[in-house]
């Protein structure tokens, strides 16, 4: 089968496609924001540097777009090459027998402008659905796309229900980890003993929906109660890193961290997590974090938010982890730590329970599935 990927170039959109490596399947992909292609997708046909002027920049373009978007949306063909000329040019000259879209804003949208001549899969990411449904500049558009796709991939049960909902009609394949499943037995030297975990992990996100800065706040409402562990915050924004220097200097904190832009190796951060006693993340609005499975794999305790109740697909509260049911309540997320740095027994039945649902993420469990999803599409032509 011939398949074209539109979707960005995030590690996810990688191990999703890379399932796919080694098939009969012939796999083609392309970016509509135009970025350099990740390493590990350039086994694929692909497309790249495809975004061209036609009229030389226009002065105070950019704001134009951000303050007048649908005025710009009219004009800009007429101003470069867009992603929806590009990608209807690329539809028509490979013929895909599937189209493939991973996320909807950045990617998908564009393929509504496309002469629609091709089956239409679209993975659901993140807050694709859950925080932008309402807003009025996404919520038609969303709708439009959601009533033309005739194949709904997803990582949780909250969006299948929600993309029902809001008009999809089409065939619901079933529900995968969005970057696909984990090689277990590379991660399990990783594992240490609950006993002898010292840590306190952090994802370090405060944007448009992370919420680390609360998790920080926590820890300053509870510093002198857990002085005998480290504190480590991966990915922090800059605000985040601001935050740990005030606190590293008015409370002797210690916290380390790894910034945004800065950031360590992926075998270190799961070497992090095989050592945390907990693995605290929080945010607004989100799907099935990355960081969840790999807490849940590496046998961290999770404390984490539940935006939509999408979280409780993997979690459930005082079994198997603690969720948070405010994001921006900081005082109910030290009392979640503190419980987890007191509870042993939880965190040690909580540890069993995780690796019995680790043993469905592993890679070649969920690849076996996912091929099988893309053989029934197959079958359907």
């Amino acid at each position: 089968m011939k398949i074209l990927f539109v979707c960005q170039q995030y590690i996810h959109s990688a191990r999703w496609i890379n399932q796919l490596r080694d098939t009969h399947h012939e796999v083609y992909v392309f970016d509509c924001l135009d970025h350099k292609i990740h390493e590990d997708l350039r086994w694929t046909h692909y497309t790249e540097n495809w975004s061209k002027r036609k009229l030389p920049k226009i002065k105070g373009e950019y704001s134009l777009g951000k303050k007048f978007p649908r005025f710009y949306s009219f004009i800009e063909p007429w101003l470069k090459v867009t992603a929806s000329e590009k990608l209807n040019e690329i539809i028509q000259k490979i013929q895909p027998d599937l189209v493939h879209s991973l996320e909807m804003q950045s990617e998908t949208y564009h393929l509504l402008k496309v002469k629609k001549r091709f089956l239409w899969a679209y993975f659901s990411w993140g807050s694709d659905l859950y925080l932008y449904q309402d807003k009025k500049a996404h919520s038609q558009k969303i709708r439009n796309v959601l009533s033309q796709i005739d194949y709904f991939f997803t990582d949780n049960s909250r969006d299948v229900s929600m993309a029902k909902e809001l008009g999809f009609r089409g065939t619901q394949m079933p529900i995968y980890p969005g970057g696909g499943g984990y090689y277990l037995e590379k991660y399990k030297p990783f594992i240490t003993p609950i006993e002898d975990r010292k840590l306190i992990l952090i994802k370090g996100y405060h944007h448009w929906t992370g919420r680390a800065l609360k998790i920080l706040e926590a820890i300053e409402l509870v510093t002198n109660e857990i002085p005998d562990y480290q504190i480590y915050v991966y990915s922090a924004h800059n605000i985040v890193v601001d935050k740990i220097k005030e606190m590293n200097k008015s409370l002797d904190t210690k916290i380390q961290y790894s910034s945004r832009h800065d950031q360590i190796s992926h075998d270190k951060l799961l070497n992090l997590f095989g050592k945390a006693r907990i693995a605290i993340a929080s945010s607004i609005s989100d799907g099935i974090p990355n960081t969840l499975l790999e807490t849940i794999i590496l046998g961290a305790f999770p404390i984490q938010s539940n935006p939509g109740k999408v979280t409780e697909d993997y979690i459930t509260h005082n079994k198997n982890g603690f969720l948070i049911t405010n994001p921006e309540d900081e005082k109910e997320i030290s009392e979640l730590i503190i419980r987890s740095i007191k509870e042993t027994e939880l965190l040690e039945s909580a540890f069993q329970h995780n690796q019995k649902i680790a043993k469905t993420l592993e890679y070649d469990f969920v690849r076996e599935k996912v091929l099988n999803s893309y053989s029934n599409i197959e079958d359907s032509l």
